[in-house]
């Protein structure tokens, strides 16, 4: 799977542009690749699924994130983006959906280790 997530141009646009605005307004703890690109079968079109898991989104509706996201990070491509709390993220992971699945299937383009917060591994 890794490999396939290295060659592919979206992937590699979002790392070059977005993750480091990301990284430097939103301090995430996570950011998380999933979805047919982190699959390696995503058509020319598809979109580059990304959760993204950070303290900041405690101040924003969740409706609000994902747009206030993109206008922050100046996102003009094919992103879906899913932005969770730590605590909503930790909560989801123990329910069946695409904050779990995303979890296990998807490539982490980003973890910050924080000893207090344990994180499930993929697997």
């Amino acid at each position: 799977m890794a490999q396939a997530i290295d060659q592919d141009e979206k992937v590699a646009r979002f790392r070059r542009e977005v993750l480091p605005r990301l990284v430097e307004r939103y301090h995430p703890e996570h950011v998380i690749v999933f979805g047919s690109r982190a699959r390696g079968d995503a058509l020319r079109d598809s979109d580059l699924d990304v959760l993204v898991v950070s303290l900041a989104f405690r101040e924003i509706r969740w409706l609000d994130r994902s747009p206030r996201v993109y206008g922050d990070c100046d996102i003009r491509f094919g992103v879906e983006l899913l932005c969770y709390t730590p605590e909503e993220y930790r909560r989801k992971l123990d329910e069946l959906g695409i904050v779990r699945t995303a979890s296990e299937e998807g490539i982490e383009l980003l973890t910050l280790a924080i000893p207090s917060q344990p994180r499930m591994s993929a697997g």
